[in-house]
């Protein structure tokens, strides 16, 4: 294990430069160091490489120039360890459709800590009707995922995700699509997560006026890193050279709603695994 890594934080993010097959830049120079059981929020428009940068940490992409260390390991060794990093993809990524119960999904977690083909061990099963219970999910944890309302499925993710006692927790755009009241019952969760199981948070999300009451750092991305520090050292102006606009309205009503500047589109959707 790489001892100067782990010192500098959990997760470090050093000259990492990423292209697309075409060539094109999507992440450049990024240099990001995320301290132990903090809670860090990037934000920026969409294309800026946000997802990508997730699925670099997560060892889901590979290719990148740089080095990326995650509890001191390389994302691939991390994440094949299962009990390392997990991560909530974006909602739409799901199907909902399957023929499981919220109890089912949320135990599926487990196979990144146990082995796909090995029984869970009665510990492991004790462990997520734990987090069954702190993220209020036992109520509906016998029911189809597929009927659950969006909130009820957010947290059955997020228990998933939690199940093998992870130390990092990724999540991409957990709060797209939902209104106010869902906004802030998302972060009284993760506040109730950070308290119960003590991990590193990352949020990649365009909510910036929520996360800049709720995380520790703030990292303001858009293929470069334009802004890494407390979110109250964060200017209109830093947001602005990232989002590539005036932001002194979009401040107070959503960042979600600046057009995407990507030659290709969603960036993020460019780099997939």
């Amino acid at each position: 294990m790489d001892s100067d890594h782990v010192d500098a934080g959990i997760i470090c993010v050093d000259h990492v430069t990423f292209r697309y097959p075409d060539g094109t830049v999507a992440l450049h120079d990024i240099n990001l160091h995320v301290a132990r059981e903090s809670t860090l929020a990037i934000i920026g428009p969409n294309g800026a490489g946000k997802t990508t940068l997730l699925k670099i940490m997560l060892g889901l992409l590979e290719g990148y120039e740089g080095s990326v260390r995650v509890d001191g390991l390389p994302p691939v060794e991390a994440r094949r360890r299962g009990d390392v990093v997990s991560w909530v993809p974006q909602r739409k990524s799901f199907n909902w459709g399957l023929p499981v119960t919220a109890r089912q999904v949320v135990r599926m977690g487990l196979v990144h800590r146990v082995g796909l083909l090995r029984r869970y061990a009665k510990a492991d099963l004790d462990y997520v009707e734990r987090v069954l219970d702190i993220l209020d999910v036992k109520p509906f944890a016998g029911r189809p995922i597929g009927g659950l309302s969006g909130g009820q499925q957010q947290r059955a993710i997020i228990a998933r995700a939690l199940a093998p006692q992870p130390k990092v927790l990724l999540l991409d755009e957990p709060t797209d699509g939902v209104d106010q009241a869902g906004r802030q019952a998302f972060f009284d969760l993760i506040r109730t997560i950070k308290s119960e199981f003590r991990v590193t948070v990352v949020i990649v999300t365009h909510d910036l006026p929520s996360v800049s009451g709720f995380a520790q750092r703030i990292a303001c991305l858009n293929r470069t890193l334009h802004f890494h520090d407390v979110p109250h050292r964060l200017t209109v102006a830093d947001v602005g050279r990232a989002f590539h606009c005036d932001l002194e309205r979009q401040l107070y009503t959503g960042v979600g709603a600046v057009a995407d500047h990507h030659p290709h589109g969603d960036g993020d959707k460019e780099a997939r695994p």
